[in-house]
């Protein structure tokens, strides 16, 4: 009996002091919530929602071009947006690939880009593939990502 109480403090520490993995579940309601945020944001048509994108995030354009980082991507962003306006008609919810620090989100999505000047609008219905990775604060950012649809 004697014995007990030290083995049951060494086992207490050990459980304690172990760190605590987050479950499936809460990853994937955490990314879901971030994934809804950029969005809604994008839905806007401004460049906020980059701030979703860590800094030197990899891109593969439908047209296998490889881009690199987030101020390239905003200024092209924001020179398009000159000429046409953003219009999100529907985004899904995506399926979820996970794992302990990244996910990959698999969604589809509705848009129509409208010319400021005519006002003719051009359909684009596509799949979003990102994928995920959570930060050293504990957010989560866009390390990579490309579309496939038929605008490029």
């Amino acid at each position: 009996m004697k014995n007990i109480a030290p083995i049951i403090l060494i086992a207490l520490l050990i459980f304690g002091c172990s760190e605590k993995k987050t479950n499936e579940n809460e990853i994937k309601n955490q990314v879901l919530a971030t994934y809804n945020e950029m969005y809604t944001l994008y839905g806007q048509g401004t460049d906020e929602f980059f701030s979703y994108f860590e800094n030197d995030f990899l891109r593969l354009t439908p047209s296998g071009i490889y881009q690199r980082g987030v101020k390239d991507q905003k200024d092209s962003w924001n020179e398009y947006l000159k000429a046409k306006k953003l219009a999100l008609e529907s985004f899904d919810e995506p399926e979820m690939i996970i794992s302990q620090n990244q996910v990959i989100t698999i969604g589809g999505y509705v848009e129509y880009f409208i010319d400021r000047d005519t006002n003719d609008s051009i359909y684009n219905r596509g799949v979003y593939v990102a994928t995920w990775r959570k930060q050293d604060n504990g957010d989560w950012k866009i390390c990579m990502d490309t579309w496939h649809s038929g605008l490029d």
